[in-house]
């Protein structure tokens, strides 16, 4: 009888290397096989501040750069928890028949004083056991 065996993949105290650059920032590393079983979720420990235009988070991989958090689906502005949504559940489940990685997109605030905020990322990675 064929199994799923589910872990939970975690990045914990994710921040920028530079909170005035946007950057991408491979977290999490997939092997062919693994099933991208479902839920994202993003806990924002400390706020991301700015001026200007609100910084902005996204989880993806190298197929789709926001299938796993949309940019909206988390507010970086206040501590809390956030679950991916909309197109998300469009790719989900995925199945990777190559390697590949998940990544954390980050899109810097764009003017005043910013301070780097830092967020956990939390995502569920099945194996499959065909026999």
């Amino acid at each position: 009888m064929a199994r799923l065996y589910f872990n939970e993949r975690t990045r914990a105290n994710w921040e920028p290397a530079d909170y005035t650059a946007n950057e991408t920032d491979t977290v999490i590393n997939v092997a062919a096989g693994d099933y991208w079983a479902g839920d994202c979720m993003v806990r924002v420990r400390e706020v991301f501040n700015g001026g200007g235009t609100d910084a902005i988070i996204i989880i993806g991989d190298g197929d789709d750069d926001n299938g796993g958090l949309e940019a909206g689906q988390c507010d970086e502005t206040t501590v809390g928890i956030y679950r991916g949504g909309g197109a998300y559940y469009a790719t989900r489940p995925k199945l990777y028949t190559a390697a590949d990685t998940i990544d954390i997109g980050f899109t810097a605030n764009t003017s005043g004083t910013r301070t780097t905020g830092i967020i956990d990322l939390a995502v569920y990675i099945a194996k499959v056991d065909p026999h």
